[in-house]
């Protein structure tokens, strides 16, 4: 789905729930324009999401396949085709769950998780990756009211995220190389873990034009640190006209420390319901680089593990998330 898609998807859904609030209210609507917040209020939020995804070990393998026909002297078919195709992004799902508490709707404390994956890839995608991010957050915010309809804020998150992305494929591939045919016969398993922690601080700013409808707006600035790992096997049967010209196994190991920078942004538009009940429909953009600081590789030839060292230090790998969501969020007051 194009960003333009979504986009117009989001306004879509917009119009139609301005109208239907245009239209029936509860009487919570009735309610004056300005009220006093509640001393103490929590939130309990639930949110689906569906977008675009590019993520880190995309662009791995694709500087592997320019690295493979460098050092080793094989150009296919099927590796020409798969280098374009491994920049295309994937869709993907989301689940976030928030826990919030709020002190005169200034002071404001928060729990989140959220689990984002790659929807699985068909029968004719030869990447075969699967991507999983476990995204874990915790911190404070204070919302300053300019006026009864404008609050100004400020957060800080301590964050910790976990990705994890498989791919195990069997590769076969024909080809040329000096003019002779050449087939391969090639499965492949690999496992990428990257895991970084930080602060991340946060502006926000919230518009709440009328009691039922509200806009919020949000910007996070990431700068984590963390290590990256890999784990890969695989054996390959190499034929040159019809005669096994190359027949191995091959195991290696990386390990690296990393920094994870980037920003998220997002646009909301909640509607309350009631007191106690509000739907958010949102849109956010996360874009995030993933540097090596130290890298190191391992395998069976000295050699060539400082040659991958040295050449996979200097790569930066990129974090692209487009997503549409669906928050639905209940809350309770308590005390004076």
């Amino acid at each position: 789905m194009s960003h333009n898609k979504l986009i117009l998807t989001l306004v879509m859904m917009f119009l139609s729930f301005g109208n239907l609030f245009a239209k029936e209210y509860d009487s919570t609507h009735e309610l004056p324009e300005v009220r006093q917040p509640d001393k103490h209020r929590v939130y309990l939020r639930i949110t689906d999401g569906y977008g675009n995804l590019k993520f880190p070990v995309q662009n791995r393998i694709q500087n592997e396949v320019i690295t493979s026909y460098l050092v080793n002297d094989v150009f296919t078919y099927q590796t020409s085709g798969n280098y374009s195709k491994l920049d295309d992004a994937y869709s993907s799902t989301s689940g976030q769950r928030e826990l919030e508490y709020r002190y005169m709707d200034k002071f404001r404390f928060f729990i989140e998780n959220r689990n984002l994956a790659n929807i699985d890839p068909g029968q004719s995608d030869s990447r075969l990756l699967q991507f999983r991010e476990r995204y874990n957050g915790i911190g404070v915010g204070y919302f300053h009211p300019l006026s009864p309809n404008l609050n100004v804020g400020v957060s800080l998150r301590q964050v910790d995220i976990e990705q994890l992305t498989k791919r195990q494929v069997l590769f076969y591939d024909f080809g040329f190389r000096n003019f002779n045919s050449i087939s391969i016969l090639n499965p492949i398993s690999r496992e990428f873990t990257m895991r970084a922690q930080g602060i991340t601080p946060g502006i926000h700013l919230e518009f709440k034009p009328l009691r039922w409808f509200e806009i919020h707006f949000g910007r996070q600035m990431f700068n984590l640190s963390g290590t990256e790992s890999q784990n890969y096997a695989t054996y390959l049967i190499e034929r040159t006209r019809n005669i096994v010209s190359q027949e191995q196994g091959a195991v290696a190991f990386s390990n690296g420390t990393v920094s994870y920078t980037g920003e998220k942004s997002n646009l909301d538009f909640v509607f309350r319901f009631s007191s106690w009940f509000a739907t958010k429909w949102g849109y956010s953009i996360e874009r995030y680089t993933m540097k090596y600081k130290n890298y190191a590789y391992l395998n069976e030839s000295i050699a060539s593990s400082l040659f991958y060292s040295a050449i996979d230090r200097t790569q930066k790998q990129s974090f692209q998330l487009d997503s549409i969501n669906l928050s639905l969020e209940f809350s309770k007051s308590f005390g004076e």
